[in-house]
């Protein structure tokens, strides 16, 4: 660990004595590297922000809206955590069962089957 740690500090400081010398020396050359070096980063870091931000398909966004209206028709509007933390302690409530009616019921997902092939042996060569 000791070796690592000496042979960061030496090359931190053989870039120190660089960038020193660099500045002494040709200072316009320098600052027109870093400026270089600032301008790279900012379109990399530009690029990435642009990338990082996009926003959803369209389609995807328009199923997705229909997928919640579809749920909240469903299932109702449910009570998010955050009320639930605001009303704190309530005196409690008497629950009641409500069974729903079949007709009600009769909305459930529609599930289909997919015929598959895992009955079906694949034809394969004897050696």
């Amino acid at each position: 660990m000791n070796a690592k740690l000496t042979v960061f500090y030496i090359v931190i400081g053989l870039a120190v004595v660089g960038l020193f010398y660099m500045l002494m020396n040709d200072p316009g050359s320098f600052f027109i590297r870093i400026l270089t070096y600032a301008a790279i980063i900012g379109v990399i870091y530009v690029l990435y922000r642009l990338w990082a931000s996009r926003k959803p398909n369209r389609r995807d966004q328009q199923a997705f809206k229909k997928a919640v209206r579809q749920s909240k028709k469903r299932y109702g509007n449910p009570v998010s955590a955050s009320k639930v933390k605001k009303a704190g302690k309530q005196p409690a409530k008497k629950t009641v069962s409500i069974k729903k009616s079949s007709a009600q019921r009769s909305d459930a997902p529609k599930l289909t089957v997919i015929e598959g092939k895992k009955g079906k042996k694949k034809k394969r060569m004897s050696l």
